[in-house]
């Protein structure tokens, strides 16, 4: 039997209720695995969701309620939801605190470095963390230490309020990792490790993180999964944010985040580039007055 990662109280949780989206494929229902076992970890509702047209409402409806039934103990429900636009289906059916947890639907060629259209649509407008569970992720068990990923840059560390979270709720080290591009062995400059690593501890110190290590490579996506992918030191969360590129820039420089997606072992916590600001506002609204 499953034990608690925390003894968090159920209010304190990251989240509230794992909703899965669901499109009556094998690929979608992998991530039934990681929503399950979060769920019976900490004891939170899962809701399956499937967008659909009228005229297929009965069957979805029968397709969900079998997909619930095999879920064992978990607390189940299930959302059929008439909508034309994939996320905007799945944008209606969650709370205030729910997580999203899907599956990217990897592609050959080009395409191996996109998440999917609808991944990626729904990341540019969702306002919180969302799990996605690549193809390559084979066990849901989360055990290993929650690393964030970070670049440099003040989008990367949207990673590190969310990657904390995480650490806490799976009782796991919060690890924090950066990719730069190989050493020169001729670069007389003071040496590029002294710079990164005293950024990163600054970070780690701010965030309470365990650890942090700066990895070289011409090639970020690679390198993170690869790190993941390291029996030595178990992964079992990776923390990326999403600089919600579009359209050919998109294309041309490449998403890490979804490439890391696509080869990782373990699932990655995508944090939109928006979602601070996104949430902020929303907490920042005045409340309703009671007449």
């Amino acid at each position: 039997m499953d034990t608690p990662f925390s003894d968090l109280p159920f209010s304190d949780l990251p989240f509230s209720d794992i909703v899965v989206p669901l499109d009556g494929s094998p690929a979608a229902e992998r991530a039934l695995g990681p929503a399950l076992d979060l769920a019976r970890r900490t004891g939170v509702p899962v809701r399956l969701l499937s967008r659909c047209f009228p005229d297929e409402s009965g069957a979805v409806a029968t397709y969900l309620a079998k997909l619930a039934a095999r879920c064992g103990d978990v607390t189940v429900a299930t959302t059929v939801a008439l909508r034309d636009s994939i996320p905007d289906a799945i944008l209606d059916g969650l709370g205030p605190d729910s997580l999203v947890c899907m599956t990217s639907h990897g592609r050959g060629g080009l395409a191996r470095a996109i998440m999917g259209s609808i991944a990626e649509a729904l990341l540019r407008v969702l306002d919180r963390p969302a799990l996605v569970v690549g193809p390559r992720v084979t066990t849901p068990a989360f055990a290993g230490r929650v690393v964030a990923c970070v670049d440099g840059s003040d989008v990367s560390e949207l990673t590190l309020a969310p990657a904390r979270a995480w650490a806490d709720l799976t009782q796991e080290p919060l690890w924090l990792l950066e990719v730069d591009r190989p050493r020169d062995p001729f670069d007389d400059d003071l040496p590029r490790d002294v710079v990164e690593g005293g950024r990163l501890a600054l970070l780690g110190h701010d965030v309470g993180a365990d650890g942090w290590d700066v990895l070289h490579d011409d090639h970020p996506a690679a390198a993170l999964a690869a790190a993941a992918s390291d029996q030595a030191n178990p992964t079992g969360l990776l923390v990326l944010a999403n600089h919600g590129r579009t359209g050919w820039d998109r294309i041309h420089q490449g998403s890490v985040t979804a490439t890391v997606v696509h080869h990782a072992p373990v699932p990655v916590l995508v944090v939109p580039a928006h979602a601070r600001a996104e949430s902020e506002a929303r907490h920042h609204e005045p409340a309703a007055s009671a007449l």
